[in-house]
């Protein structure tokens, strides 16, 4: 801070990503702390807390005049509404004061929990006063803004009356904005939005024929000369992110945050900042706070870029073990065959088998052995287990790259939440409240979701330039357009009829859009066309203007529940998530009250920044070494990551998934007209994202 004036109009909110860590941060002077339970948050590769130990968790915060927080901030599953239920009433029952949500089903629930605040969470994307009125409207108390946004924009958002705002000050920043991100979902099917993230953004890509680089990996933010500019804009809690991070990092940064809350000037506390930068080696940065969208990524500054970085990384932090008491075990044997490294892994009774390629080792300082590895694993566990000391090590000297590394550690990783997701349901014995299993009980579908998978797409999506001509060439068909203006409306309806037009909102709207949004808006009154609304705040300014509006892939939808929320205010259709697989599909559309969106053929957003994107790398193939392929383009002012080739589920045929319409998104499509036509041609299998594959 600039002067000694104490800011404690403040709360300050630090991470509890484990038992240890959230006794820390009470030790330090926490305000608040929020965990999550085993399942159901954005952060699922933490240890978290198991829901046994919830109640005694929250009676140690309370003891210290806290509060506790409970993240429940994923995009839920069909399956998983009954546990999301059981979990919101031992919240109750715990005296939990609040609950972070991203889902729309959670706000369904609400108004039956009046004991439990909710929170909107970062996840859902918050960026302008008409976000931030939309969460007031649908009955939260207090919404997390996105983490790109300036002082002016926060002073903004926060001057909406009747609901707080809560910003983050310290910890990792990521180069999408929260929510929007698909790349690790679609480069292993562990969802960023279901709290498996693998940060594939923080390895080296090559853009074009540059050398690779941490082109996509952002620096770590750090906010501490800001408080007082922050309490006077009225934010009412400043949050530290970190629930990867140890019970060391975690006291030390509460220590700084209520020193500077204390008073304390920041250049007194800059020596204690740069110590928390150095946890992750990473370098530190304000940027968007100042309203800085360039030089906000690069390499690491101390141990290296992250895909070398060694077997103790955030997934695992070191300083962080779990108890050695009742910790559950697993075996894991790690061997080669002929075609690379074959693993093995026993847990619950349950055992997963799966192959990765050989991987050249080029460093042999960088990579570490099997051995190594299983150490790590016996020592700090994941997931809430421990690998039992006594799993044979098959070939104890054998090299792996990091990447291999990170590869095994993402594939256990998601078995042993499953394992670990299992047990919870089996603990969590709570009787879920009357009224609150009245709203589960199953919608029958709607009527009009009746064309199956297998069906020829009703839809396409394309950009303002493109509509117009493909319109006159297809002339039945519904069109999306992406990046419209209020100077395009006119046009557009000359050559497409109103009722085959919907005009998409951004996916993210921050405040120097906000005007031309509500341009937009204004030159559709009276016209009949639909609006499809991509953020809370796009659904309540399509309200407020008295235009239909329908849910699009921004608000995407994972299960029947969400669908009636969106419904319930006023969505006229909405969109299935396209990160669902095959199952998931089934199962909502068995219960889908609401005309339903899927997408089936395109190259949808894998990424969403407001961070500058150099003009020479606009347009370039972003490649990393698993090949991915991305291309970078500015879409409605943002940085937008499509990817190169399309994924296609166009021709499966499954009967029990139905909806109102099949899309084909063709908005960064090379030749639009030339690949629809192709989509009607027998081919081979095509990249299926998430389909045939279980989505985690």
């Amino acid at each position: 801070m600039s002067s000694s004036e104490p800011a404690r109009r403040l709360e300050l909110l630090a991470p509890a990503g484990d038992r240890s860590a959230l006794d820390a941060a009470l030790a330090a002077g926490a305000d608040a702390v929020y965990f999550g339970l085993t399942t159901l948050n954005a952060r699922r590769r933490a240890r978290n807390l198991r829901p046994e130990e919830l109640a005694g968790a929250v009676q140690r915060v309370q003891a210290h005049g806290a509060r506790a927080y409970l993240a429940l901030n994923t995009d839920l599953s069909e399956r998983e509404l009954g546990q999301a239920a059981r979990l919101l009433e031992l919240a109750r029952q715990s005296g939990v004061a609040a609950v972070l949500v991203r889902d729309p089903a959670l706000l369904v629930l609400r108004p039956l929990f009046p004991q439990l605040e909710f929170h909107l969470s970062t996840q859902a994307g918050a960026a302008n006063p008409a976000d931030v009125v939309a969460a007031r409207e649908l009955g939260l108390a207090r919404v997390v803004l996105a983490r790109e946004l300036s002082l002016e924009d926060i002073r903004a958002a926060t001057a909406v009356p009747g609901i707080q705002t809560e910003v983050f000050v310290q910890g990792a920043l990521c180069y999408c904005v929260s929510g929007r991100c698909l790349l690790s979902s679609w480069g292993g099917g562990r969802s960023g939005n279901r709290g498996l993230c693998t940060s594939p953004c923080r390895v080296p890509w090559r853009a074009g024929d540059s050398a690779p680089g941490q082109l996509l990996s952002m620096r770590d933010l750090s906010a501490v000369p800001y408080l007082e500019a922050l309490a006077a804009a009225g934010v009412a809690a400043i949050k530290i992110e970190g629930r990867m991070k140890s019970a060391a990092w975690v006291h030390e940064a509460v220590v700084l945050y209520r020193r500077a809350l204390d008073g304390v000037a920041a250049d007194d506390l800059a020596a204690s900042a740069e110590r928390l930068g150095a946890y992750t080696g990473r370098q530190m940065t304000s940027g968007y706070l100042d309203g800085e969208r360039a030089h906000l990524t690069g390499a690491a500054a101390g141990r290296g870029a992250d895909d070398d970085a060694p077997l103790h990384a955030e997934a695992l932090p070191a300083e962080s073990a779990p108890r050695a008491d009742a910790v559950p075990t697993f075996a894991l044997v790690i061997s080669t065959t002929a075609a690379g490294v074959h693993c093995r892994c026993t847990c619950a009774g349950q055992v997963r088998e799966w192959d990765l390629p050989r991987t050249v080792i080029r460093r042999a300082a960088k990579a570490g052995t099997a051995a190594e590895l299983l150490a790590t694993l016996a020592q700090d566990g994941l997931q809430g287990f421990r690998l039992d000391p006594a799993s044979p090590v098959a070939e104890p000297e054998l090299l792996l790259a990091p990447r291999t590394v990170r590869s095994i550690l993402d594939q256990l990783s998601a078995f042993l939440h499953q394992r670990r997701r299992e047990q919870a349901v089996a603990t969590v014995r709570i009787e879920i409240p009357a009224d609150v299993r009245r709203c589960l009980e199953r919608s029958t579908p709607a009527a009009a979701n009746s064309r199956p998978l297998g069906a020829m797409p009703d839809r396409v999506r394309l950009t303002v330039a493109q509509a117009v001509d493909f319109a006159l060439r297809l002339p039945g068909l519904g069109i999306v357009v992406e990046g419209a203006l209020a100077a395009d409306v006119g046009p557009l309806l000359r050559a497409i009829p109103a009722a085959r037009l919907v005009l998409a909102l951004p996916p993210v709207i921050f405040p120097d859009h906000l005007p031309a949004v509500r341009d937009l808006l204004a030159a559709c009154r009276g016209t009949g066309v639909g609006i499809e609304a991509n953020t809370w705040g796009g659904a309540g300014m399509a309200r407020e203007h008295g235009l239909p509006w329908e849910g699009g892939p921004g608000l995407p939808i994972l299960n029947s529940l969400a669908a009636r929320a969106l419904q319930s205010w006023g969505a006229s259709g909405v969109t299935l998530s396209v990160e669902a697989d095959r199952q998931q599909l089934v199962d909502i559309c068995s219960a889908c009250p609401v005309p339903a969106s899927l997408l089936v053929y395109g190259r949808p957003p894998l990424m969403v920044t407001r961070a500058d994107v150099p003009a020479a790398c606009l347009g370039q193939v972003f490649e990393d070494r698993r090949g991915i392929r991305m291309i970078p383009r500015l879409e409605s002012g943002l940085a937008v990551y499509r990817p190169a080739e399309p994924f296609s589920i166009r021709q499966r045929s499954e009967p029990d998934i139905r909806v109102a319409h099949l899309v084909a998104d063709l908005v960064s499509a090379p030749d639009p007209l030339g690949e629809w036509q192709e989509l009607n041609r027998p081919g081979a299998p095509e990249f299926a994202f998430n389909y045939d594959r279980e989505l985690s």
